[in-house]
C-alpha cells in the first residue's frame, strides 16, 4: 500500500479526549506487549500530549455521507506517537560501533555528540487490519513528514524496537532500520543498562533520513 493510497482510505486526526469517544473501542490485540500498547493509547496518550512529551496521531477509516450524519463512530486502523529525540555519541559507545555509525550516516567529520531526530515512541495497528499493508503505509507516511517539510534539522528516525522477531523483522527488513549497536551486551552499557537484565527488552535502531527522496513518497 502506497502513501497515497493509504489517505484514500484514511483520515488523520491528532488525538483529543473528545475523539477517543467518538471511535470504536480499538486493540492492536491480546499478546503482553500488545495489550503495553492498547494501554498506552487508552490511558497515557493524552496525559503524554498535555505535558508536551509527545504528539499521537491517528488514523481512521474514511466514512460515507450517511455514516457522518448519523454520527457513527469512527473506527480507528493505527496510531503513532512522536517525539524530539537525539542519537548521542558518548564514551559508552564502543569505538567499533561509532565507527560504523559515523561512516554509515557520513558524518565523521562533524565534531557535534548529538545528532537530531524525531523518537517514534508507540505505533500500534488494529488487529482488525493487520496483513493489509497500513503499518508499512504509515511508516512510509511519518518518513515524509521530515522529508517534505522539514522545518528543523531533523536526521534520524529513532525507535526502540520490541525485542522480537516480529518487531525487529518490520522495522529491519521491512522498512530500512538498522540497530545502533549490534552487540546487545554493548547496547546495554550504552544505555546504562546492567547486562544482568539481558536479553534487552527493546532494540535502539534508527532510520537515516538523507538516504531518502522526496519523489520516492
Amino acid at each position: 500500500m502506497t502513501v497515497q493510497e493509504l489517505f484514500e482510505r484514511c483520515d488523520l486526526n491528532i488525538l483529543t479526549d473528545q475523539f477517543i469517544e467518538d471511535c470504536e473501542p480499538f486493540s492492536c490485540g491480546e499478546s503482553e506487549d500488545e495489550e503495553d500498547l492498547n494501554e498506552f493509547f487508552t490511558q497515557d496518550a493524552m496525559p503524554f500530549q498535555k505535558r508536551l512529551l509527545g504528539k499521537t496521531y491517528v488514523l481512521t477509516l474514511k466514512q460515507s455521507d450517511e455514516e457522518k450524519q448519523s454520527n457513527c463512530r469512527k473506527e480507528i486502523v493505527t496510531f503513532f506517537t512522536l517525539a524530539n529525540d537525539s542519537i548521542r555519541i558518548t564514551n559508552k559507545m564502543s569505538e567499533e560501533y561509532r565507527e560504523f555509525f559515523l561512516e554509515d550516516t557520513d558524518l565523521r567529520d562533524k565534531s557535534i555528540k548529538r545528532f537530531p531526530g524525531i523518537l517514534l515512541g508507540r505505533l500500534g495497528t488494529n488487529k482488525k487490519f493487520n496483513g493489509q499493508g497500513f503499518g508499512t503505509a504509515v511508516m512510509n507516511f511519518i518518513k515524509s513528514m521530515f522529508t517534505t517539510n522539514n522545518r528543523t534539522g531533523c536526521r534520524f528516525i529513532i525507535v526502540d524496537a520490541l525485542n522480537n522477531e516480529r518487531a525487529i523483522n518490520y522495522y529491519k527488513e521491512r522498512n530500512g532500520f538498522r540497530f545502533l549497536i549490534e552487540d546487545e551486551r554493548l547496547e546495554a552499557k550504552y544505555v546504562g543498562i546492567g547486562v544482568g537484565h539481558l536479553p534487552l527488552n527493546t532494540r535502539l535502531m534508527y532510520f537515516d533520513l538523507l538516504s531518502l527522496q522526496v519523489e520516492d513518497f
